[in-house]
């Protein structure tokens, strides 16, 4: 049923992760302006400096699974699969920002008080937890329609 606490942690985990593209990753102050690193690489100010990783779709693509995953609450297993993959996703792209975060302070050679953190960088490690209590709660249903089954 779709009244389930896994639903909430999933659609939880669905708006933080949309939440990411409101927001910026990190703030560079430079002498010639700031320059903003968030889901769609970094601003025109900076010329030559750009990102690797196409983040706004690996973001887009967890938060569209995460509420594929709701949708398929009579498929507990397929909503297992679907939970890790995005786990796993998820954990690349949160390493690939902190890769690029730290390359880009480099690239711009400033030190640590020019830089500030924006909420989009603890956003997709927020939502991390959320998927692994709502996997965890998906095992939990399983668990129990699998003991049901064994005893008819």
């Amino acid at each position: 049923m779709i009244q389930r606490i896994q639903t909430i942690y999933l659609a939880l985990a669905a708006l933080l992760l949309g939440l990411t593209f409101a927001f910026p990753f990190a703030t560079y102050a430079l002498s010639q302006g700031d320059v903003i690193f968030n889901a769609y690489g970094v601003t025109d100010n900076a010329e030559e400096i750009n990102t690797f990783f196409p983040y706004y779709i690996t973001i887009a693509l967890s938060m569209g699974l995460a509420l594929f995953s709701i949708l398929q609450y009579k498929k507990r297993k397929l909503q297992i699969t679907v939970g890790r993959f995005v786990y796993l996703l998820l954990a690349v792209t949160i390493a690939f920002v902190f890769i690029d975060f730290y390359s880009l302070k480099g690239q711009f050679e400033i030190d640590s008080a020019a830089v500030s953190y924006g909420v989009s960088m603890f956003l997709p490690v927020a939502a991390l937890p959320i998927l692994f209590m709502a996997n965890r709660n998906i095992r939990k249903d399983e668990d129990l329609i699998k003991s049901l089954d064994r005893l008819r």
